[in-house]
């Protein structure tokens, strides 16, 4: 597996490089500029990635390691002319490097890497074999050649009969086709294909989705139906879902092909220890209680010299001296303390002989009812093989507990990671396709107004006004989800250093002014007469505040008031964000901070994500701090975040903060 090293600084290009890496089967490590060291420079990277911004004095220590071939360069948009000088310094820097640019497609950055990267078929991810049918040949050839351009094996046919040619040389995973054409039915060709590739999927198109019988489409396995014209973009995401349903079904079935071998070996076990029962040269006798043998086996009939049909009106205690029924009788009574025994014994032979035994006796479940079996050794010749005997049972009986309870455990991994998928997968989907929906919606009534000469101005500002807001608003997501999988994965840079909280705040309460000033309400601060100074990181406190005042001013009636109220207390700087809008209700104080989450009083007219607290709360832990919610007197909610004036570094932190005292 190929190893990435891309160096960020916080650039959108750099997460889909690193994304489109992934997919071809590479293993990515995605830093910050600033957790370049020594510890990283003496790894082994296949590949350097180095995002636009990243400072001169980094890209030079980076070339002094990695051989210039081995670079790739990841430019700026050509609206940031600050950011483009930079960047052509850092290029005159690496001229042997290649540069990827933000106005690639996900498909020329993927053809570019596979290029750079000298991949090879071992390495490109699995996709499908799909057969597309169409009677109308420029249809037919765009869905092939769109299929092609994903890196998709295609076959095309015109016709049923032309179809069924194909079927009869290939392997098809799919089935892409027209519901009706000249000699037939995109059914009818499914249900030939299934004949004799049962594993095959199908997705069909049509003009007329309201003559489609779904249910019998259904019924036949039909997975999808389009609605013509065909998207581009549509059909690929469907191919996308329908191939991941039937890998999905495949591993699925290894699971079940496993878990089958699983217990045929189970059951393989069990019949060797009946056949250990039977065919042992030890005698074993399972009797009840009272002593009533209820079955033998075959080293019974030499060891006490009697026909096996000859014990099932037999007790266990007719074979044995007095003393040592007794002795039975005593163990017994004294199962419910101890459900085994050993007893030394002696065996009564008919010619007037004692035969010393050791019995080793066990408490079993004989269907539902107890009965104890016992294991006879003449302790004269067989004590060596009655070890050896106990020994094979106890490590049997092990290994059949180890491997339920691997079954057990890799059940509930599967389980767990099943629920998270889905959580995550509904929670993206609905968050990704509102603004999407509106972006698409306002582009094609600005499309419409320009195609019929109707260029209303006000008309057409609503529209890209719209579609800026919903840009903005994919873009938080987008920007919420990188901090997040940077803070899950402990990647998020912490640079904490002395600062005065008030001037944080007061810079916070300067970015949401704008809004503030929209609706009407007013933001005080009120101060505690002296400066707080704290360990912190200067950005992540801005964002915390900034995330709390937002909710504040979005939750609040206008021509009303949001107080900021500090104080210190045993070293902890507390500050409240006091708002009087609609509050939050009890049983959901703690929730509200988990990811994808709103209040139910919030969550249906506001809009947001569900993921500013998420993040907020994250920053709060990195700050050794807590931050909790609570309602106010005023009907509104109060969020409150305690943060230590003084923290604990991690090591690496500690370690520059004194070298820079020294310097």
């Amino acid at each position: 597996m190929r190893r990435i090293l891309i160096v960020d600084s916080n650039s959108v290009l750099a997460m889909r490089v690193k994304v489109l890496l992934e997919l071809i089967g590479c293993k990515v490590e995605l830093l910050h500029f600033s957790m370049i060291d020594d510890t990283v420079l003496t790894q082994e990277f296949d590949l350097v990635a180095a995002s636009h911004g990243v400072p001169t004095e980094t890209i030079k220590k980076l070339s002094g390691v990695f051989s210039q071939e081995n670079f790739l360069l990841l430019a700026p948009k050509a609206q940031r002319s600050d950011l483009l000088e930079h960047f052509s310094e850092i290029n005159r820097l690496l001229p042997n490097s290649v540069v990827i640019y933000p106005f690639f497609a996900n498909k020329e950055i993927s053809t570019l890497l596979e290029g750079v990267l000298e991949l090879g078929s071992d390495n490109i991810l699995k996709l499908p074999t799909v057969l597309v049918v169409d009677h109308l040949p420029e249809r037919l050839e765009k869905i092939t050649q769109n299929l092609k351009g994903a890196h998709i094996k295609t076959f095309k046919a015109g016709s049923k009969l032309s179809a069924i040619e194909i079927i009869n040389q290939h392997s098809i995973d799919l089935l892409i086709s027209d519901f009706t054409f000249e000699d037939g039915t995109g059914l009818e060709l499914f249900n030939k294909l299934k004949g004799t590739q049962p594993n095959c999927r199908c997705l069909l198109y049509t003009s007329k989705p309201e003559q489609v019988s779904m249910i019998e489409a259904i019924r036949q396995g039909v997975e999808d139906v389009l609605v013509k014209p065909v998207d581009d973009n549509s059909l690929l995401q469907s191919v996308h879902k329908l191939w991941q349903t039937e890998l999905l079904k495949r591993h699925n079935a290894e699971l079940v092909e496993r878990l089958q071998n699983t217990v045929d070996a189970l059951i393989e076990k069990d019949s060797l220890l009946r056949v250990i029962f039977k065919h042992t040269p030890d005698a074993i006798i399972l009797f009840d209680r009272t002593g009533k043998i209820i079955e033998t086996n075959d080293a019974c009939e030499l060891l006490f010299e009697k026909p096996l049909k000859e014990f099932e009106n037999c007790s266990v205690f007719d074979f044995f001296d007095t003393p040592s029924i007794n002795r039975i009788k005593d163990k017994i009574s004294t199962l419910n303390k101890n459900r085994q025994f050993s007893c030394d014994l002696r065996l009564l032979k008919e010619n007037g002989n004692e035969v010393p035994l050791v019995g080793s006796f066990n408490e079993i479940d004989h269907h539902g009812e107890i009965a104890l079996a016992v294991i006879f050794k003449n302790v004269t010749h067989l004590k060596e093989k009655e070890d050896l005997l106990l020994e094979a049972k106890d490590m049997l009986e092990e290994e059949v507990k180890a491997r339920t309870a691997q079954l057990e455990h890799a059940k509930n991994v599967a389980e767990a990671a099943n629920l998270s998928k889905s959580e995550f997968l509904a929670n993206m989907s609905h968050e990704l396709r509102t603004p999407m929906h509106s972006i698409l919606s306002f582009a094609r009534f600005g499309l419409e107004k320009v195609a019929n000469d109707d260029l209303n101005k006000d008309k057409l500002n609503k529209y890209l006004s719209r579609i800026e807001q919903s840009g903005e608003r994919l873009l938080s997501l987008l920007n919420n989800l990188l901090d997040l999988s940077k803070l899950d994965v402990g990647k998020f840079p912490f640079n904490p250093q002395k600062h005065n909280l008030i001037n944080i705040i007061k810079t916070s309460i300067d970015d949401v002014s704008g809004t503030a000033f929209e609706r009407n309400i007013m933001i005080r601060l009120l101060e505690t007469g002296q400066d707080i100074v704290l360990d912190c990181d200067e950005e992540q406190i801005n964002q915390i505040m900034r995330n709390l005042l937002g909710n504040a001013l979005k939750f609040s009636e206008p021509f009303s008031e949001i107080d900021i109220q500090l104080s210190v207390q045993n070293n902890i700087a507390e500050v409240a964000v006091v708002d009087r809008g609609i509050g939050i209700p009890e049983c959901e104080l703690e929730k509200v901070f988990a990811k994808f989450e709103q209040s139910s009083k919030t969550n249906s007219g506001a809009g947001g994500t569900g993921l500013g607290l998420a993040i907020c709360r994250e920053f709060v832990s990195l700050h050794q701090g807590t931050i909790s919610a609570h309602n106010n007197e005023y009907g509104g909610a109060t969020i409150l975040v305690r943060l230590p004036l003084n923290i604990d570094l991690p090591q690496h932190l500690a370690t520059e903060e004194q070298t820079m005292k020294l310097n």
